[in-house]
């Protein structure tokens, strides 16, 4: 019974050392984002906290082969774990404060909040070993299997954590489970030693606090998906959509069909380059403001959605009015994945996948840009809503993507959305699937005599026109066998 029960700790350590490392992004997105630089800074602060925890581990289960010892170290580390929701935001707050770059400021965090706790359960194999170890010459079989069992435990903690717990329970809440788990597993390592006194120790019971809002919020949902935390907000007539920090929708809670943030309205300028759109493909769904704006205003097209997240999805319907109808469909699955799939071409191809902090590479690449010109129509017109700006230290994101689609696809223009910042703005790259280049002198004169787009402040959008001398010769072309976005974004 002995032995079962450490390998029951060891199981139970390597499951809840797992489930955390997969938590620590939920942790960290809010205010880092969910770039390749978060994951590696948990990846690596889990490793050496596991390489700590088991050099130590061996040295002091040498010197003091006690179960009580174990239970010690996996009690203080489940105290850890339940105080962490209650100054992880803080903390966070702090060093995105100090103005620390996202490898930095993800880095330090990622210490903060799992260095100590890593390290005293990576003390867990050691003692195992040790304490199960009956001769010398079974030393090896009792190493394999102890490890075997903690790595079985990790995938459990793995996909548990990944498949059922984020999608069930707030963030905040799994993390205080953990906690009170771990040191469930600590008592029963000290009551290997000590039965009776342990039976006495009760596990703490915390009311859960709520998700700090901003001050001026009213918090209507938030839920974590398996992309993102969710959040849907009213604030002064208006009703948000944000995932992690990041504001995806605005809708005007009296007008839940019309504009909504002044990225979109750039989208009907795709009339001026092919007047009679019918077919309309947006991928990237959010609160809905394109697609069910284009079912509203253009009585004569269709439209498809596809959503990667089922849960924003679900949440477009309940809080935006986006609903699926004759003239409107909704697909659940990945953008890349449903063209590759699908035979339909469209006049109109919208991409609106990006976020400020993290975009998903495979949708940046000329692979994924010639699928996409595999289903315009002649003439037809596929956008891209991209973030940064047009030249500076934050420009290469933007310019890697628009040499990108220039050597993919015929012909290209730009577009800024002013209205959406100084320092970053939405830049809305046009790519017409024609051979005839259109002049920008052109699409001046359909601006000036429109009667199909209805936006009175059309002609103002289409002044905010780039030009075609934006410099891409110090950028990369992005291929799915090389597309660093984040250093684009962050660091080049």
């Amino acid at each position: 019974m002995r032995d079962f029960l450490l390998l029951l700790i060891a199981f139970l350590s390597g499951a809840i050392l797992m489930s955390l490392e997969i938590l620590g992004s939920r942790i960290l997105a809010p205010d880092f984002g969910n770039s390749i630089f978060v994951w590696g800074s948990l990846i690596g602060v889990f490793l050496a906290a596991l390489s700590l925890g088991y050099y130590a581990g061996g040295k002091m289960v040498d010197r003091w082969p006690r179960p009580g010892l174990l239970g010690v170290f996996l009690c203080v580390a489940g105290l850890n774990v339940l105080a962490l929701p209650h100054y992880a935001s803080t903390v966070n707050g702090w060093m995105v404060m100090s103005d620390l770059d996202e490898r930095a400021g993800s880095l330090l965090a990622s210490m903060a909040f799992f260095f100590v706790p890593g390290v005293l359960m990576g003390t867990t194999s050691p003692f195992v070993i040790r304490l199960t170890a009956r001769a010398v010459n079974q030393v090896g079989q009792t190493a394999g299997a102890v490890y075997a069992i903690s790595t079985v435990g990790s995938i459990v903690g793995t996909l548990g954590t990944a498949f059922f717990l984020i999608n069930c329970l707030q963030v905040s809440t799994t993390v205080k489970l953990l906690g009170g788990l771990l040191i469930l597993t600590g008592l029963i390592a000290a009551a290997l030693r000590r039965p009776a006194s342990t039976a006495a120790v009760a596990l703490l019971a915390l009311c859960l606090l709520p998700q700090t809002a901003r001050a001026e919020e009213k918090i209507l949902l938030q839920r974590d998906s398996p992309y993102h935390r969710l959040f849907v907000t009213d604030v002064n007539g208006y009703r948000y959509l944000r995932a992690d920090n990041i504001w995806h929708t605005r809708m005007d809670r009296a007008d839940p069909h019309g504009r909504g943030l002044p990225y979109s309205d750039y989208i009907d300028l795709a009339f001026l380059y092919k007047p009679d759109i019918r077919n309309v493909l947006v991928i990237g769904l959010g609160g809905g403001t394109i697609p069910k704006r284009f079912v509203r205003d253009y009585p004569k097209i269709s439209v498809e959605a596809v959503e990667i997240d089922p849960d924003v999805v679900k949440i477009a319907a309940k809080y935006f009015d986006v609903n699926a109808g004759p003239r409107l469909k909704i697909h659940t699955q990945d953008g890349r994945r449903f063209l590759r799939r699908s035979k339909q071409k469209y006049d109109l191809i919208v991409l609106d996948a990006y976020y400020a902090d993290t975009v998903p590479f495979f949708l940046t690449t000329k692979e994924f840009f010639k699928i996409v010109r595999a289903h315009l129509t002649p003439g037809g017109v596929f956008v891209n809503n991209t973030i940064g700006t047009v030249s500076g230290p934050k420009s290469k994101f933007f310019r890697s993507v628009y040499r990108t689609m220039k050597e993919t696809m015929p012909q290209c223009h730009a577009f800024r959305v002013i209205e959406s910042g100084v320092d970053e703005q939405n830049i809305e790259i046009f790519a017409i699937n024609s051979p005839q280049f259109i002049e920008i002198e052109t699409i001046r004169q359909r601006a000036a005599q429109n009667t199909v787009i209805k936006d009175k402040d059309l002609t103002k959008r289409v002044a905010n026109y780039v030009g075609q001398s934006v410099k891409t010769s110090d950028v990369p072309p992005l291929s799915d066998d090389y597309a660093p976005v984040d250093a684009l974004l962050h660091l080049w």
